[in-house]
């Protein structure tokens, strides 16, 4: 046997998917996770995994963390101190004057900053736009340096230089100072972080990669040493935020690529299911304990170069996700003048919602969806979970109906319909406000409660189609199984199209290539099973920000003309207009190295004779706030290829329940995928949901 571990650590349960290649058999567990010390559920894991198929079974293991996230939201990294460039000490905490969203908000706060000013110091040294030395490094003023932070007790050091990204060597041999100084100080250099310009985002995401640099490398390194200890011959890497992996010594210098490890995961996953089906365009919509994450795929993955977490703006290559605080924990409160609130704080694993009666009191979505009928009354995770349903009724009541003066029926609807709400408004965030029309996607839900709730909001946003994919509850620890291991290299250099030829921006990119391509050799890849793509970040002169366009061969003019044509292209995709004569600029050079490795192929099924299904119970549901339907209930086990459900039903397995509206239809496919047709399978017409 030679198995294949997917692990999605979330932040109230973890989910294993194991894939056997010889036998293509999918097997998922769940794990409560242990927010407080994230890695012992490993224990856990590693040693069922023994237990069930034996050490020398697994071949591979792939780790999706939250731990890089979580580090910055709870503020638990370590003491940082900063070497930036004489005259610049104050980049980090001027920041910039845009304020994105809030730009309308005078109360709007400014970002975080990880460190105080009296830990930023001044050292000589000076390079030109081009990466000349105007002056030196002074060595002696980070000797001096260093020896102040250490005397203020810091656990890491960033260095971001100015221009440091066109000629990296004087970050480099600070840091050699600072090793040979403080071996145990953990260093963080903006020219391995963030190669590229504008030096505020540059020295911010520096100063987080060091923040959380010790202890999520530790974090990455037990995980490691946990799974071999148990599993000898695994090799074991960790997802990433631009949806590759890498391994725990790749990433130990820079953590900050994890930052968005967890969400991504599901997106990739979905991506290859909607390339086994033949869909291009894809919502994906991740419903857990804690947080909703959508992202929108029209064709391949959308990435972006920039996020901000917890108020600190990161430059690091990610998948375009939005997130908001909506999930299963999601607490529901009545604020000042009878409004109710649904998140974004949430109940999470411990103590968790009123119903599993783990001492939680609050009213959460999970309660409302025990009150409705549209969860099992009596137990989650197919039986191994028991639940209290009086406990649920009685948090809805008393947190919900009573101060609102409903019945605890009503509550619940109203729940569930304020959190579809939030759902609905980020979705339109990224399809309608970036010029894509919902009702031309396959909506994708997973996680523990994204199928349960897919069908409201698939009806309201007039989505014609849902498929819920096998296992929906660990689908992201599924989607590890569908990742490559990649390696990003980028480079800054202003450069008119007008004014380069093929073959100099061809040099450009094959430095980078090679440079990626030789840091996955070392990973023992070897050349057949390498691959690079290449990126520009592209702009009209004059603009602020840049377009990434993807790069195909750089041989002529015809290529540099080709090159035009899909910025154009790119730039009216995102911003509605073009100038097809205004200049055009590279800023940013980019390619991503990729190590390719086997994808699993999971089995097909021939179709059943017997069309509809048995089912196993008759449970009352409200699908609204007044009338309670008899549905009937189907264990999803049960359910073969050809299989046809009319709505309503309720489909319950061990990680989900599904919910099927009344209209809905559903057929199962020759994969055990739920292919659902929504609104009896009819696209709404322009302006309807």
């Amino acid at each position: 046997m030679s198995l294949r571990v997917g692990i999605d650590v979330g932040g109230t349960f973890t989910d294993v998917t194991a894939f056997d290649e010889e036998g293509g058999e999918v097997s998922v567990r769940k794990y409560l996770s242990n927010p407080a010390a994230p890695a012992r559920v490993m224990e856990t894991i590693t040693q069922d995994l023994v237990e069930a198929y034996g050490a020398e079974a697994v071949s591979l293991i792939l780790h999706g963390s939250t731990a890089a996230l979580n580090t910055l939201l709870e503020g638990k990294g370590v003491r940082v101190g900063l070497l930036t460039t004489r005259g610049f000490r104050d980049v980090y905490e001027i920041g910039r004057q845009w304020r994105g969203d809030e730009v309308f908000n005078i109360f709007a706060p400014a970002p975080q900053m990880l460190l105080t000013r009296d830990r930023i110091h001044e050292v000589g040294g000076r390079l030109d736009p081009r990466g000349e030395v105007i002056e030196p490094l002074d060595a002696g003023d980070v000797e001096t340096a260093v020896r102040k932070l250490l005397a203020d007790r810091v656990e890491a050091v960033a260095i971001c230089f100015l221009f440091s990204y066109a000629d990296p060597t004087q970050e480099l041999t600070a840091a050699e100072i600072v090793r040979r100084l403080a071996p145990d100080l953990y260093v963080s250099l903006s020219c391995e972080v963030n190669p590229e310009w504008r030096e505020y985002e540059r020295t911010a995401s520096t100063v987080a990669n060091a923040y959380i640099g010790p202890p999520v490398s530790r974090y990455l390194h037990e995980l490691e040493a946990l799974s071999t200890a148990r599993c000898p011959r695994a090799r074991v890497l960790m997802m990433k935020s631009d949806g590759g992996a890498a391994s725990a010594d790749m990433l130990s210098r820079t953590p900050i690529q994890t930052v968005m490890s967890g969400p991504v995961a599901g997106v990739i996953g979905a991506r290859n299911l909607g390339d086994i089906k033949g869909i291009e365009n894809l919502l994906t919509f991740d419903t857990g304990g804690t947080s909703s994450d959508m992202a929108v795929l029209p064709g391949p993955p959308l990435y972006r170069s920039e996020v901000t977490v917890g108020r600190h703006p990161l430059r690091t290559h990610t998948v375009d996700i939005e997130t908001i605080g909506a999930g299963g924990g999601s607490i529901a409160s009545v604020q000042l003048g009878g409004v109710l609130k649904v998140g974004p704080q949430s109940a999470g694993a411990e103590p968790g919602p009123a119903c599993y009666d783990r001492g939680g009191t609050e009213a959460t979505l999970t309660d409302a969806l025990v009150v409705l009928g549209h969860l099992n009354p009596a137990a989650l995770l197919d039986g191994k979970m028991p639940i209290s349903s009086a406990k649920a009724q009685a948090a809805v009541t008393a947190h919900v109906a009573a101060p609102l003066g409903m019945s605890a029926v009503e509550a619940a609807w109203g729940v569930l319909s304020v959190l579809a709400t939030n759902v609905m408004v980020a979705m339109r965030t990224i399809t309608v406000e970036r010029g894509y029309d919902p009702r031309e996607f396959t909506l994708v839900p997973f996680g523990g409660m994204g199928p349960t709730i897919a069908g409201r909001i698939a009806g309201e946003l007039g989505i014609g189609r849902i498929l819920v994919p096998r296992d929906p509850g660990a689908f992201s620890a599924y989607g590890m199984l569908v990742t490559d291991v990649h390696q990003t290299r980028s480079f800054t250099k202003v450069t008119s199209l007008d004014q380069v030829s093929a073959e100099e921006l061809d040099r450009i990119f094959q430095g980078l290539e090679d440079e990626a391509l030789a840091g996955l050799m070392r990973e023992q890849f070897p050349r057949e099973r390498l691959r690079a793509e290449r990126s520009a970040g592209m702009r009209y002169r004059g603009q602020s920000y840049e377009v990434s366009v993807p790069v195909a061969s750089l041989r002529g003019p015809a290529d540099i003309a080709e090159l035009r044509q899909r910025f154009h292209d790119a730039h009216h995709r995102r911003y509605g207009h073009m100038a097809q004569n205004e200049a055009i600029e590279i800023v940013n050079f980019q390619v991503t190295g990729i190590g390719m490795i086997p994808m699993p192929v999971l089995p097909t099924h021939p179709k059943v004779t017997a069309a509809r299904p048995e089912p196993r119970d008759l449970r009352p549901v409200h699908f609204d706030a007044a009338a309670t339907t008899a549905t009937p209930v189907f264990h999803r086990s049960r359910l073969q290829p050809g299989h046809v459900i009319e709505g309503p039903a309720i489909i319950e397995e061990e990680t989900s329940t599904t919910v099927l509206y009344p209209g809905q239809r559903l057929e199962v496919d020759e994969r055990l995928n739920l292919d659902i047709a929504v609104n009896d399978g009819q696209v709404p017409p322009p302006g309807v949901g």
